[in-house]
């Protein structure tokens, strides 16, 4: 248990990052593609906190089916996938340019970090759900009445 809770800690802290990077670069700095992965990135470490949380409390299976876990792990991989080209595409532009972090308002490195943290945490989030699905499975397996006739 005491690797959820630093699961959760990390989450807590990257999800919060998040939301205050939207905040921080939307209306502070006028970088609003950063801001978009950030809010997009703190989206993902916020299902990824929910999902251990719901763990931690032995309330995943009531709480989640497997279909829904499933369509959590697919928001999680496109998350993982976009930020993964917009990571390269950034990386691209950066070395093309040789663009500097100042202005901050067009800054191709922030907007290729925040698209790696949003790679990141869209992987977290896939790799999440399928540990907790296999824990599903297992539970369910054991639970279910599969209806067999006595004989």
């Amino acid at each position: 248990m005491l690797r959820v809770k630093i699961h959760i800690a990390i989450s807590a802290i990257g999800a919060v990052l998040g939301l205050s990077a939207f905040i921080c670069f939307c209306l502070v700095y006028a970088n609003i593609e950063a801001g978009m992965w950030a809010l997009l990135s703190g989206t993902h470490a916020s299902l990824a906190l929910m999902l251990h949380c719901h763990y931690l409390k032995e309330s995943l299976h009531v709480n989640f089916s497997r279909k829904a876990l499933q369509y959590i792990g697919d928001f999680g991989i496109v998350g993982f996938v976009s930020g993964l080209a917009l990571t390269f595409f950034y990386l691209f532009l950066e070395i093309y340019y040789k663009a500097d972090v100042l202005p901050i308002k067009s800054s191709i490195v922030i907007r290729l970090v925040w698209s790696f943290m949003m790679m990141k945490w869209g992987l977290m989030l896939y790799l999440v759900t399928k540990k907790y699905l296999r824990t599903y499975n297992d539970h369910q397996l054991f639970s279910e009445n599969p209806h067999i006739e006595e004989t």
